[in-house]
């Protein structure tokens, strides 16, 4: 996807507020919990990124869902460059410090 192109700029937006919803709890990330209190994404929450991430266990089974809050995966996610979304969430934050 062109990054000048109207869709990758409204793909980047929602990224953002995603992001930001997902880290102040007002969204969560698609997924369940099974019978051991382990957290999996579902199949469309899933990205490459996620291979990477410990499995979930019982002593750890929130693993992915933290990674499922990062900028790294709902840059993925949105199919948006992070260097991007980075900088877009920086200019989201400062208009919230000016008001």
């Amino acid at each position: 996807m062109e990054k000048e192109s109207q869709e990758y700029v409204e793909n980047l937006r929602q990224a953002a507020k995603e992001y930001n919803d997902r880290k102040k709890r007002y969204t969560h990330p698609s997924g369940a919990f099974d019978r051991a209190g382990r957290w999996e994404p579902d199949e469309d929450e899933r990205q490459d990124c996620c291979d990477d991430v410990r499995e979930p266990s019982r002593a750890y089974p929130y693993s992915l869902m933290v990674h499922c809050r990062t900028m790294e995966h709902v840059a993925n996610l949105y199919d948006v460059d992070k260097a991007d979304l980075q900088q877009q969430v920086r200019k989201h934050e400062q208009l919230e410090m000016e008001r």
